[in-house]
């Protein structure tokens, strides 16, 4: 049985009242929703673990998209449609090679001889890997594993008796592997090293909504961008909650807002001055005030953040500052 009602039917309101019931059925439905993710959300997160990474590209055509949608697909357990898009991925991405490399051939091409000579066709997947492979376009792993992926999806297409008999463990495996597999060969065929001198670039590109699903997302990506890229953690340990830096600081600018803070070395040789955006809080306010703290004071002050679930520190508040310039 299909069961198809995600509508009330609104033909048993008049229809001046129907958006006023529409309204609030589609606020209602965003609690099904939320309590549907709340529900599975460890599922979700289990299976993007199980995907490969591959950190970032810098060559890239359509090929990319189905692979974007395939991941989500994967995520949230729609193992079907994932494998679907992986095959049209996978085919994409074969004849984006073979038009890079000028093989027009490997698209369309000609009988060369019998009665329909001199009339196109289309070449078909398992065809065009062989040409590739025989023409050193791509080598035996890369081959083999595009060739599973089409072996996967015509299963998946035909939608044959043995298909519809899979259970969901087969279909998660069958599209876990399908996605890893091209994740695999495009890594393997155009990735891309990763490079400190990259990082402006990929900045730029992880503020574009088409990477992220909210704010949070691309502050996520970015932590993890800069643990690849320049190999070093800006992130807690699991276990500290709290973050404390005392110190000699100068104040750099200061509004009703928010206070800079640049910390003062003893030493040259010390190493970077350190600096600090510090929120203000009612209880920062106060001790502004009363301490008659301006813009260009040298301060003594102890400064915290709480670290978010991700592991980083983000707003900073003031816990004391004293100021000790003349």
């Amino acid at each position: 049985m299909y069961i198809n009602f995600q509508k009330f039917n609104y033909k048993l309101i008049q229809p001046d009242d129907r958006d006023r019931y529409e309204n609030r059925d589609k606020e209602a439905y965003k609690e099904v929703l939320k309590d549907w993710l709340d529900s599975n959300i460890d599922d979700f997160v289990a299976r993007r673990w199980d995907i490969e990474e591959i950190l970032y590209l810098k060559e890239i055509s359509d090929f990319i998209k189905p692979v974007r949608e395939a991941e989500s697909l994967y995520e949230f357990g729609f193992f079907t449609g994932c494998i679907a898009l992986v095959g049209v991925s996978s085919e994409d991405f074969s004849k984006y090679l073979s038009l890079k490399n000028g093989r027009h051939s490997h698209i369309v091409d000609k009988y060369k001889s019998g009665k329909r000579k001199g009339q196109s066709f289309d070449v078909s997947q398992y065809e065009r890997l062989n040409l590739q492979l025989s023409e050193g376009l791509i080598n035996q792993q890369t081959h083999d594993l595009l060739d599973e992926i089409r072996t996967i999806r015509n299963d998946c297409l035909h939608f044959n008796q043995s298909f519809k008999q899979k259970s969901d463990t087969d279909l998660k495996n069958d599209s876990l592997k399908a996605l890893n597999s091209i994740k695999l060969v495009l890594r393997d065929n155009i990735g891309t090293s990763p490079d400190p001198k990259d990082i402006n670039d990929i900045m730029q590109e992880i503020t574009k909504s088409e990477h992220n699903r909210c704010f949070e997302d691309m502050v996520w990506k970015q932590k993890n961008m800069l643990s690849h890229l320049l190999g070093f953690s800006t992130v807690q340990d699991p276990h500290i909650k709290k973050v404390e830096k005392t110190g000699l600081f100068k104040v750099t600018d200061l509004d009703d807002e928010e206070i800079e803070l640049t910390e003062l070395k003893i030493s040259p040789s010390a190493g970077t001055n350190l600096l600090v955006w510090v929120d203000i809080d009612d209880a920062g306010r106060l001790l502004i005030s009363s301490n008659s703290i301006q813009k260009g004071d040298v301060v003594f002050s102890e400064v915290y953040s709480n670290v978010d679930s991700d592991g980083q520190t983000r707003l900073w508040y003031l816990n004391s500052i004293f100021k000790v310039n003349a």
